[in-house]
Parts: structure tokens; C-alpha cells; sequence
């Protein structure tokens, strides 16, 4: 309302795209208002301003940190990020997440790995799905905590096992793809989605569903191309299989 209110004492005749533009502005040159109000800002935008209180929403896993942040620089970068939100409030400070994504939806979302376990009076116990057990190391059987040592299924220290020569492929083939959709190579498959495909080399849809980080999208746009880079060059792909041709009328003489 103030800012309307601005803009009309300065320009009576001014209408919606110039009221827009004026936010847009404002939102230009980052600076705190001087009035009472709210000000809307990503984490990034904030950096080097100050409020007597701020709240940081939507604090969920896959969102801070973003789904796409798979090494520890990565996870190091989101978490940094989260800090600087946190350090803008001078008196007040209110974090919060929500357990579903839209009104009535699943409520499948977990709170940022970054955020503390909740305690106190109003803390909400968290539900674990029944069945499901933290992830560990396949090899020292230690637990996982990065996304990246989940989707490799063993710790950064641990000894590999995935065929090196079908990871250059793999790589070779996420840079084509990368340049021919005109986006970062992480965009099309992270290095770790990589090293588990090279480490179970999946032979059939099923198992290359199973490999963390494809799902059902990027099975529809890569999966052909992985099969086929998994049998190798040369190698005959999957004998086509045609349904039986149950309606041909066979006329014998």
C-alpha cells in the first residue's frame, strides 16, 4: 500500500505496469525499506541486508539443499546459503517447512537435513515410514549421510567398483546430451548417478529404475541410450518382440 501510495503522489496517472515496475525497481537495488512492510527476497538477494525479523520458509529437503547439490561442495555451498537467511534477523527469526506441497497433498516432505531435530513443547514428532531403515555403506556398512554416498551406496573412502571404461562413456555421452539440450551436465545425470549405473550395470528397464537418481522422466528421455551404452559398442541390442497377430484368417486350399 505504500509503495502504491508513493507512486500515485508521484505520477497520479500511473496504472498496473507502472506500479509493477516500480517493485521491480525497488527489488533491483536490494535495499531494506525504510517503513514498515514486508520485503520478499531469495537467499542470494539477501545477502548484506538486515531485518528486526525474518522468516525463511520452505526449508525441506530437495529444497534446501536442492535436490541437484550431490558432492560435498555442493551440500557445503546450500548450507553456507542457509546461514547467510538465518544471520539477517537481528531480533526475530522463524524457520519453517511443509510437509506436503500443495493443500491436502502427500505428506511425504522431510524438514532440511540442515535444520536441528524440533524439541520443546510444540515440536511435532517426526513419522518414520515403517519398514525403511537408514542407508548404510555395502562395504563397511557404515551409514550414509550425503545424497551423493546414497546414490553410490558406499562411503567416498570405501574402494570402487564400477567399470571405468563404461564411466567415460558415460560422461562422453552426458556431455553430448548436455550441449545438444542446452543445460549443465548435472542437469541430465550427476557424477554419482553415473558411477551407480557403472557400478550395477543395468541390463533390462527394472534394474535401470532401481538405480538411484532415474526415475520414471529421465527413464522416458535417456533409458535406450543407457541400455545401449551398457551392452558396449557392437554389442546386439534387444531382440524386438511383436505380439502375437491373433486376427489373420489363414485360408487353406
Amino acid at each position: 500500500a505504500t509503495v502504491a501510495a508513493d507512486l500515485s503522489r508521484g505520477s497520479p496517472t500511473a496504472g498496473l505496469a507502472e506500479f509493477v515496475a516500480e517493485l521491480d525497481e525497488r527489488a533491483a537495488a536490494q535495499h531494506a525499506p525504510t517503513v514498515q512492510g514486508v520485503t520478499l527476497a531469495s537467499l542470494h538477494a539477501a545477502k548484506g541486508l538486515e531485518w528486526d525479523a525474518v522468516f525463511l520458509v520452505g526449508l525441506a529437503d530437495g529444497t534446501v539443499p536442492l535436490q541437484h547439490a550431490v558432492t560435498d561442495e555442493q551440500i557445503e555451498e546450500e548450507r553456507r546459503l542457509l546461514y547467510v537467511g538465518i544471520t539477517r534477523a537481528r531480533e526475530h527469526l522463524q524457520l519453517s517447512w511443509a510437509a506436503s506441497r500443495t493443500p491436502n497433498g502427500r505428506r511425504s516432505r522431510r524438514a532440511s537435513r540442515f535444520l536441528p531435530e524440533p524439541d520443546g513443547p510444540n515440536a511435532r514428532p517426526t513419522r518414520r515410514r515403517a519398514g525403511r531403515s537408514a542407508p548404510v555403506c555395502r562395504i563397511c556398512g557404515a551409514a550414509l549421510q550425503l545424497a551423493s554416498e546414497r546414490a553410490l551406496r558406499r562411503c567416498p573412502d570405501c574402494p570402487s567398483d564400477y567399470d571405468e571404461e563404461l564411466f567415460d562413456r558415460l560422461r562422453t555421452w552426458r556431455a553430448e546430451q548436455s550441449g545438444e539440450r542446452k543445460v549443465p551436465a548435472y542437469v541430465v545425470f550427476s557424477d554419482a548417478t553415473l558411477t551407480a549405473i557403472a557400478q550395477a550395470r543395468p541390463s533390462s528397464v527394472p534394474q535401470l529404475l532401481a538405480v538411484p537418481g532415474i526415475g520414471r522422466t529421465k527413464l522416458d528421455l535417456y533409458g535406450a541410450d543407457l541400455l545401449a551404452l551398457v551392452r558396449g559398442p557392437g554389442a546386439p541390442g534387444e531382440p524386438e518382440t511383436r505380439p502375437p497377430d491373433r486376427h489373420r484368417n489363414v485360408t487353406r486350399k
